[in-house]
């Protein structure tokens, strides 16, 4: 066991750690930015490493941030959109209203539900339970505020020791970093030049144990064989990989969009320019050929490229479990919509399954440690309502709605068509069956879409019966 509270622990080992892992730290906050939805800056500087400052210059204002990443996130953490059904077992009526007002109180469903995203996009989450200022919380901490240390020699995977990344300081020998460190038994409070932060500590009260005997933490850890798995590089890649390559489309379309006039031997002194760009080329001067002027049309094999962006992601899609739908054919049109499609219409049952089983543990673990540890010190302190006392025997069940089959998506529409001709259904409900998942308000804007469109064309050539009663008028009049 551990101790940290001895100075030689944190500056021989924690403190060498955090060094040593500070390249995952900083792999994880660019995952990070961009799973928030920023990817213009991380992009920019994978643009400007790629093209050289010169090239950057022009070709920035042009840079297709197309968030691939926070796509995929969303897509793939699914198992808390519809609510579980938690059950306890070998317990009461009073067992369960215990349940359920911690349901409410921590907004479970929907902070598991971010906590689901974390593990997504690095493999590894973590899960605090804390109280603040009277109220209960559970949060999900970023990948890029914490490291889990290992200490056990029979278990390389156990997660003896979190550590939290804090806040900087500042004081009379300069700045400096703060850490929060936990085990099972004890919570120190350490600065980046490993003196023990008692002062921070007594200002939160704390005397450096942990009253439950347990951190009050849910740690998930996709590896078997590393307490934290490597880090996903390969993801941060090809979130970037994909909006470089069609930067380049971009960049090529600039340059190919406008044909080049060029003159051999002309007089350019009073020439103006049409559209943008006019070269003139000096002959032999012993030559008698008359001046000329020509036409160069620069070429772009841009749809090459796009393809080529294609095929990246669903290779990257393949080796991460999830299986993309099918594009047809992808040009510069339709990229933004081909690949939001290949995400949206992807087969994840496998990626789902192998969720439910890793949250479903975590869930049995998140109740018995809030329910039969954290929560009776909390109401012993007076720190919350008394709601009861949970059954010693009983324990917390969670069940996961199942997925939805999937279907091919050409033979949902062929049956919604055949649904509506015969009248057993409406447009909106054939649009929510053929777009699952869609927001109400992205359905409403759909709907409104369609009629606007509808209109517009009655209004250009009147309605069907019309033109059908024009096209029979004018057969009668041959």
């Amino acid at each position: 066991m551990v101790d940290l509270f001895n100075p030689d622990y944190i500056k021989d080992d924690l403190l060498p750690y955090i060094e040593k892992n500070k390249e995952r730290l900083f792999i994880n906050e660019k995952l990070f930015t961009i799973y928030e939805g920023q990817i213009y800056n991380v992009l920019a500087e994978k643009v400007r490493a790629d093209l050289g400052d010169k090239t950057f210059a022009r070709a920035k204002e042009r840079m297709v941030t197309i968030n691939i990443l926070e796509r995929l996130i969303d897509k793939i953490s699914k198992i808390y959109q519809q609510e579980p059904k938690r059950t306890v077992v070998g317990g009461s009526e009073k067992d369960k209203k215990i349940l359920e007002r911690f349901e409410d109180l921590l907004d479970i469903n929907k902070k598991l539900n971010l906590n689901n995203e974390l593990f997504n996009l690095y493999q590894y989450s973590l899960l605090q339970i804390g109280m603040n200022d009277g109220k209960p919380f559970v949060r999900s901490t970023p990948n890029h505020k914490f490291l889990i240390k290992n200490e056990s020699q029979a278990d390389e995977s156990s997660a003896d020791v979190i550590i939290i990344m804090m806040n900087k300081g500042i004081d009379e020998q300069g700045t400096y970093e703060t850490y929060w460190a936990y085990s099972d038994l004890q919570f120190v409070i350490f600065d980046s030049r490993g003196v023990i932060r008692a002062d921070e500590m007594a200002e939160m009260g704390q005397d450096g144990f942990i009253p439950y005997e347990k951190k009050p933490f849910l740690y998930l850890n996709r590896s078997n064989n590393l307490v934290m798995p490597l880090e996903q590089v390969d993801s941060l890649n090809m979130a970037l990989l994909i909006p470089l390559l069609l930067t380049d489309t971009a960049y090529i379309a600039k340059y190919t969009a406008f044909s080049i006039l060029y003159g051999v031997d002309v007089d350019d002194a009073d020439m103006v320019m049409a559209p943008n760009a006019f070269w003139n080329f000096k002959s032999d001067p012993e030559s008698d050929k008359a001046p000329s002027v020509g036409v160069i049309k620069p070429e772009g094999d841009i749809d090459k490229l796009i393809n080529l962006a294609i095929t990246h992601l669903e290779m990257w899609l393949n080796t991460k479990g999830i299986k993309p739908s099918s594009m047809g054919n992808v040009t510069t049109t339709n990229v933004s919509s081909g690949i939001a499609k290949l995400i949206d219409e992807a087969d994840i049952t496998d990626l789902r399954k192998a969720q439910v089983m890793i949250y479903k543990k975590m869930e049995f673990d998140f109740w018995e440690l809030l329910l039969k540890k954290i929560y009776p010190f909390w109401k012993e302190q007076g720190l919350i309502d008394d709601f009861g006392t949970f059954s010693p025997t009983a324990y917390v069940s969670v069940d996961f709605e199942p997925q939805a089959p999937m279907f091919d998506r050409n033979s949902m529409v062929d049956t919604v068509i055949k649904e509506l001709q015969a009248g057993l259904t409406t447009k909106r409900r054939a649009l929510m069956d053929l777009n699952p998942g869609i927001a109400d308000d992205e359905l409403d804007m759909l709907v409104q879409e369609i009629k606007d469109e509808e209109l517009i064309e009655v209004i250009q050539y009147g309605t069907q019966q019309d033109r059908n009663q024009t096209d029979s008028t004018n057969t009668e009049e041959l």
